[in-house]
């Protein structure tokens, strides 16, 4: 079930938010969480039923070890012990093993053919919807609960965080003590209707943001990028921005309409998305782009790997093993690990660069910055290394200078819109910023509302994937 579809938006939403607005007015707070979760399997199983039981036996089982984990810590006290970390590495194994399987099983073997020649059939496995998300978060919950930084939670407050629909498929990334206080908090079961406001106001930005422009990016990325033959210039550069404009208005789209959901039941899911494309160094970047995910490759990664403890060389190292891991996690291709390794390569250069003391203008970082995340999309992009190398030639000339090639070349409309797009993620204020305003009048509020909520509910009879929803 996709948020930008009639069913969600008319059928499954509508009687969620009734159901729980019911609950709450029984003053019952478990009968509220029951619901939610109850929903949000439903919501799960839209797509796929069969996989509802291994979203099931993740929660069980991650539950159950945290457990285990949390009362070995207590019982060692202060003291990281050799049998605590083994319950961790086990734990931790596990969850990798299962996403491994899922995703990885035909990488593997493709990998393994193309190397040896020997022939291995693809198992041609179905990728649960979310197993990558679902997977970092029983991470998190058990290295903290390894680390003794876990509230007093139930399974039913477990499982409610892990199966929550706003942020099920495609994050923000959260972790179990940024939800899981708010969902044994009172004052989350009632009905606020500033929260309702606002919560459906920030749901129809992104739901703008997804149908009216990434959307509309997106014929122009394939018309470029999914054909044979060598790439001009003026497309290769036209197809780069379109899908570098689609991927942000899509996944910031879809954070900003899993935190207008989220607030409809008085829960606050953290940003995902800070103006990235105004960044003027790879450190800024990372700071605004998927704000989440960064934290959690920081944190869970890059630290216990050992961070900048360990000297400058392996400083530099843990960097490009860090990204290069977070490439693979987004996708079993060797274009999402260069991407990943493409970009680990950018941090060491900004902070070399750093160490030097020498400042940039501001135009020069800006353009430097911009063009080595563009060049960067190519990989995340192309479905496979011959067609990145293709786009790349084009953008350095190799592949001719010609405006109109084809039928399918890209021309003066489509510009407009790319540059339309542009002006929009480097001078308009973001949704952040929006909320901040202090209205005129209701009146404006409402007619603003309005036009942002139904233009893209004119547009919404055959609704379009998000672009996460293949990781």
């Amino acid at each position: 079930m996709l948020f930008n579809s009639y069913t969600f938006i008319f059928g499954f939403l509508p009687l969620v938010v009734l159901g729980f607005v019911l609950c709450t007015r029984m003053q019952a707070r478990q009968p509220a969480m029951v619901f939610l979760a109850g929903a949000s399997l439903v919501f799960y199983a839209w797509w796929n039923w069969h996989y509802v039981f291994l979203l099931l036996f993740s929660i069980f089982f991650n539950f159950g070890w945290g457990r285990l984990l949390h009362q070995r810590a207590m019982r060692d006290g202060g003291a990281v012990t050799a049998p605590r970390r083994a319950l961790l590495a086990v734990g931790v194994a596990l969850n990798l093993g299962l996403l491994a399987y899922f995703k990885y099983t035909d990488f593997f073997i493709g990998t393994v053919d193309a190397a040896f020649g020997w022939h291995w059939e693809l198992r041609h496995i179905t990728l649960p919807l979310a197993v990558s998300f679902f997977t970092f978060e029983q991470i998190t919950y058990l290295v903290d609960a390894y680390s003794r930084d876990s509230c007093e939670h139930t399974f039913l407050d477990y499982g409610l965080f892990m199966t929550l629909f706003p942020r099920l498929i495609a994050g923000p990334i959260t972790r179990p003590r940024e939800i899981l206080p708010q969902l044994t908090r009172t004052s989350t079961y009632v009905v606020s209707v500033t929260n309702l406001n606002t919560g459906l106001f920030i749901f129809a930005v992104g739901l703008f943001k997804k149908v009216m422009l990434a959307d509309a990016f997106s014929p122009l990325v394939a018309r470029i990028f999914d054909r044979g033959g060598a790439v001009p210039f003026t497309d290769a550069w036209g197809a780069t921005l379109a899908f570098a404009l689609q991927i942000y208005f899509d996944f910031s789209g879809y954070s900003d309409m899993a935190i207008g959901l989220a607030l409809l039941f008085n829960l606050r899911l953290p940003e995902n998305f800070n103006s990235p494309y105004q960044a003027r160094s790879i450190i800024d970047f990372w700071r605004r782009w998927h704000m989440t995910l960064s934290s959690f490759l920081r944190d869970y990664l890059y630290i216990p790997l050992g961070g900048n403890r360990k000297g400058t060389v392996r400083r530099y190292t843990n960097i490009l093993i860090t990204m290069g891991l977070g490439g693979l996690w987004h996708g079993a291709s060797w274009t999402f690990v260069l991407w990943g390794a493409l970009h680990g390569a950018y941090l060491t250069v900004n902070h070399l660069w750093q160490r030097t003391g020498i400042k940039l203008p501001g135009a020069v970082a800006w353009t430097s910055t911009f063009v080595a995340v563009m060049v960067g999309w190519v990989f995340f992009r192309a479905q496979s290394l011959d067609t990145a190398q293709r786009i790349l030639a084009g953008m350095v000339g190799l592949g001719g200078f010609e405006w109109h090639r084809s039928a399918q070349a890209l021309g003066g409309k489509e510009y407009r819109l790319i540059a339309l797009g542009l002006c929009l993620v480097l001078f308009c204020p973001n949704r952040q910023t929006v909320m901040e305003w202090e209205w005129t009048s209701d009146r404006v509020y409402a007619l603003v509302f309005t036009a942002l909520a139904a233009l893209p509910l004119l547009r919404l009879g055959d609704p379009a994937p998000f672009v996460y929803f293949q990781f």
